[in-house]
């Protein structure tokens, strides 16, 4: 069950949605599903990761990998230091991390690259939330401002990156078409209407409402090998698409490692799978209704690997490795560092204990199927890089895609 919204929260709300009220009215009354993602996630000072409210941890919404335990980011710095060490030193060697969120990541990253001797020359975070990018300075001012020295923040990917480009959960807040499969057995588009007869507290109540077209042709081509029954609803993630061709052009020599939650394409088009994958999130309750709260609640839907892939392959990047969570942190020795930490430790022993029972916790949370496990995935493509990453040492599902 939701929370009630404040005051405060109840006119936030409202004033977005007044705003998306205005679209669809300029627009004849119906606009696509991802416009309307689009407008409540990034919508300038309104939309829910361009507002100041807090999303992450728990006076938040949710809890990402590198909030739970600093052991996630030393095993991704671990495989930023191997890609690294194989790049070209007398350039510019770069690690790009999109979608920086707390900033943790990028700090827990950068101390042990530098416990390892490893730095690169520089860390560029792309943010394109203000308040966010704020944040992750205040937490690098306070932590060790000489990281200042080799982290800048853009709005823009320079060509030529030499290096490791990484996201942790970004490809499933980009905006995604939502489709119905008709009783002729064709796709059409689901998009956003108003129902202003039952207007509720956020300003106006939105719905459903299939486009009266066919979905585009190559739409249709590409889920027609589903085989998906009338009724069935999911969502294509064009616009994760889009930006992994992007960026692959902007890769020249390294690697890219995506980490996120999703299915090759045969399990997220599955018959079990047929209300779609899209999810909401509110003071940490998930729930699928994304019209409730606009601007409050983070709207997310899970990535299809297959076609990630297939786009990276389009740009000529190659397929590096594909796995779950859990085998890319064990093979990137989440359990050496864990041993490392307590190791090193020159607390009590009371304290010592304390700590590694925490961190024997976040292990399982990172690692266990029923947890991260299973569900979050990792995808890797290289250009010019012609070594095995070490993070599928012990697993490499690339053939399931």
């Amino acid at each position: 069950m939701l929370n009630a919204l404040n005051e405060m929260q109840a006119t936030h709300s409202r004033k977005l949605c007044r705003e998306i009220k205005r679209m669809i009215e300029s627009e004849n009354g119906w606009i696509g599903f991802d416009r309307f993602m689009e407008m409540a996630l990034y919508a300038p000072g309104m939309g829910y990761y361009s507002a100041g409210a807090r999303k992450f941890g728990e006076p938040g919404d949710f809890i990402t990998a590198p909030m739970i335990s600093p052991l996630f980011g030393r095993c991704l710095a671990n495989q930023c230091a191997e890609v690294l060490g194989k790049c070209d030193e007398s350039r510019c060697r770069s690690v790009v991390e999109f979608g920086a969120g707390t900033g943790e990541l990028m700090l827990e990253i950068l101390t042990h690259l530098e416990s390892l001797e490893s730095l690169p020359d520089e860390y560029v975070v792309m943010e394109t939330s203000a308040d966010l990018r704020q944040r992750q300075q205040v937490l690098i001012e306070a932590s060790n401002p000489e990281y200042l020295k080799i982290i800048c923040w853009s709005n823009s990917l320079k060509d030529q990156v030499n290096g490791i480009i990484i996201a942790n959960e970004l490809l499933d807040a980009m905006p995604v078409k939502r489709f119905e499969i008709d009783e002729n057995s064709v796709a059409r588009e689901l998009g956003v209407v108003l129902n202003d007869e039952t207007a509720g507290e956020n300003g106006s109540t939105f719905l459903w409402k299939a486009a009266s077209e066919p979905f585009e042709y190559s739409v249709q081509e590409r889920l027609h090998q589903y085989q998906l029954k009338p009724g069935y609803k999911s969502e294509i993630g064009l616009q994760a698409e889009a930006w992994v061709r992007s960026i692959g052009d902007n890769l020249e020599t390294g690697a890219i490692v995506l980490i996120d939650y999703g299915f090759p394409a045969p399990e997220f088009y599955h018959y079990d799978r047929r209300g779609g994958t899209l999810m909401c999130h509110f003071q940490h309750v998930a729930h699928d209704d994304p019209f409730r709260n606009p601007g409050l609640q983070d709207i997310t839907a899970h990535v299809d690997f297959s076609a990630i892939a297939d786009v990276a392959a389009e740009v000529k990047l190659d397929l590096a490795g594909y796995c779950n969570q859990a085998a890319f942190l064990m093979s990137l020795g989440i359990l050496d560092e864990y041993q490392n930490i307590l190791s090193n430790d020159s607390n009590t022993e009371d304290r010592t204990s304390r700590e590694s029972l925490e961190m024997a916790q976040q292990i399982k949370k990172l690692t266990l199927p029923h947890e991260m496990g299973e569900l979050f995935k990792v995808i890797a493509f290289t250009r010019n890089f012609e070594h095995p990453l070490k993070g599928f040492d012990m697993q490499n599902q690339a053939g399931r895609l």
